[in-house]
């Protein structure tokens, strides 16, 4: 499957699926930490790095520094907003693949040393749109 096709997700919003797919968590975890690389308007290269090496990681997938910058500003964003696909496929993953995602997009926020307005407005959006709290996202949630 190319990286910016998000085939599950496109099934979904086009109305041929209702429950996500085996790959949904793959392209979720594929827009939301690109989109991430994006967010604050500059694309820190320390950034599309760390999201290969977390892909490659989380997904045993290398991923080219192109292919994140693509699927970051992929046209996908012009049908619905983000917090729409996330909101509506991520709370239907096991809470364990949301933390995943979760904990890999602080990684991802971080690897240029710094975490713009944007950023913590973002991940405070992707963390809602999953459906997790604030105990969740500190480590003190019930499972």
């Amino acid at each position: 499957m190319a990286l910016a096709d998000f085939v599950n997700i496109r099934q979904i919003f086009g109305g041929q699926g209702s429950e996500p797919g085996p790959d949904v968590h793959r392209e979720l975890l594929i827009m939301v930490l690109s989109r991430a690389t994006d967010v604050d308007a500059y694309t820190d290269a320390a950034e599309v790095e760390t999201v290969q090496k977390v892909l490659l990681e989380y997904l045993g997938e290398e991923i080219s520094g192109a292919d994140v910058r693509i699927a970051a500003k992929s046209a996908l964003y012009e049908t619905a907003p983000l917090e729409k696909y996330v909101s509506r496929i991520g709370p239907k993953l096991p809470k364990a693949q949301r933390m995943k995602l979760i904990h890999a997009l602080v990684d991802v926020l971080r690897a240029d040393e710094k975490v713009a307005s944007a950023e913590t407005e973002y991940f405070n959006m992707i963390c809602k749109a999953l459906k997790l709290s604030y105990a969740d996202v500190a480590g003190v949630g019930s499972d």
